[in-house]
């Protein structure tokens, strides 16, 4: 016996309008898994990965990619990497005006605006970079210091204002001497 959702509680947790359910059905978008729901009297039931996928493409309409874009990108990811379930499979980003596809740890992959094309990415692992950071310190014992919060810093960094007249100006000068 598989488990299912039916309708009623897919828009429940995820969300997307039963309207929007019944036209993405309808479409091939996302198409429910383990009942269709041909015919009267007969319900739809979908799939927890069916979920995922209308959460995935609910998410990415209200990031402004549109029903037909989104139909551009299953297609490609359908018939070029050989996703069955590209919307729960793949890791998609929106740039802009384009979905990008994650392939592997650090290949990004256009799937919209220029289907295949790879894109330039580089990707800050900021976990990592503070966890070495945190270890270069303890190695060479660096610390912070600490300022008692109370004290303006504008202070101590400000400079004292200098007079443009000629008298002031050959005053500092001899004072520099």
């Amino acid at each position: 016996m598989k488990v299912g959702f039916t309708p009623k509680q897919v828009t429940r947790l995820t969300g997307v309008p039963y309207s929007t359910l019944n036209l993405w059905a309808n479409k091939g978008l996302v198409r429910p898994s383990i009942a269709e729901g041909l015919g009267s009297g007969s319900e739809r039931v979908y799939s927890f990965r069916d979920l995922v996928a209308l959460k995935v493409a609910f998410t990415l309409r209200r990031a402004g990619v549109t029903t037909s874009s989104l139909e551009k990108v299953v297609q490609f990811l359908r018939n070029t990497e050989g996703m069955d379930h590209p919307l729960a499979e793949a890791r998609l980003i929106v740039s802009g005006r384009d979905v990008v596809a994650v392939k592997g740890d650090r290949e990004l992959m256009s799937v919209l605006s220029q289907p295949g094309q790879s894109c330039l990415s580089f990707v800050v692992d900021l976990p990592r970079t503070l966890g070495e950071l945190a270890q270069a310190a303890r190695s060479t014992g660096a610390f912070a210091v600490g300022l008692p919060a109370t004290e303006d810093m504008s202070k101590h960094n400000r400079k004292r204002p200098v007079s443009t007249t000629g008298r002031e100006q050959r005053r500092v000068r001899l004072a520099q001497r």
